[in-house]
């Protein structure tokens, strides 16, 4: 079974099941619509899947080309803050046929000394561990951000990521976890966990 990834412009919508919306159109009686209000409070949908920062991926620090790595030499730094989403599950109650995520990640950004231009290009990520080590267990996304002129600190919340998981038989969406994180070189993930160290803010 498969899962997708697609990125789209950002939307708001209103998610009602579609077993409410059937019943509702052929209730008439205040009785009907108070069973039918018993039934949705019996039958909520599943709580959405768990979704997690990536510890040591959730910050991402970038230098120019060479050796130095002073903070004359930083281009830009940026941490990983949150994201905002929402998700709906398709099907019956008590039994859904996949559930739909959509995701909205913010961080905040500072460009460095080494940086003279207003466009950065950062790169993150989305995983869902239960499909690795299939490709599509990972998906990778570049957030573009211009900076205003005169302005070197920015809170960016980029576009609408939207996901598509299906369930298979006994399987519910809250049993899946889904990562995000910053895409990272070896020796950005090194200095991530020697700095956690240092500083004594390493997670169990």
């Amino acid at each position: 079974m498969m899962f997708r990834f697609d990125r789209r412009p950002f939307r708001l919508s209103i998610i009602v099941p579609l077993f409410a919306v059937s019943a509702i159109l052929s209730l008439t009686a205040c009785s009907a619509v108070d069973e039918l209000t018993s039934i949705v409070e019996k039958e909520p949908p599943p709580p959405c899947p768990r979704i997690k920062l990536l510890k040591d991926a959730d910050i991402i620090t970038v230098y120019r080309p060479g050796s130095g790595r002073d903070i004359t030499d930083i281009r830009y730094e940026a941490e990983l803050k949150g994201f905002f989403g929402e998700c709906d599950y398709v099907g019956k109650s008590r039994v859904y046929s996949k559930v739909n995520l959509t995701l909205r990640i913010s961080y905040d950004i500072s460009r460095g000394p080494a940086e003279r231009g207003n466009l950065i290009k950062v790169p993150y990520f989305i995983a869902i561990p239960k499909y690795y080590p299939r490709p599509e267990g990972r998906s990778e996304f570049v957030s573009t951000v211009k900076f205003i002129e005169n302005r070197d600190n920015m809170v960016v919340v980029d576009d609408e990521i939207a996901i598509s998981l299906p369930l298979g038989k006994g399987q519910t969406g809250p049993e899946t976890n889904v990562y995000i994180g910053f895409v990272l070189t070896k020796d950005q993930l090194d200095f991530n966990r020697e700095n956690r160290r240092a500083t004594g803010l390493s997670n169990p």
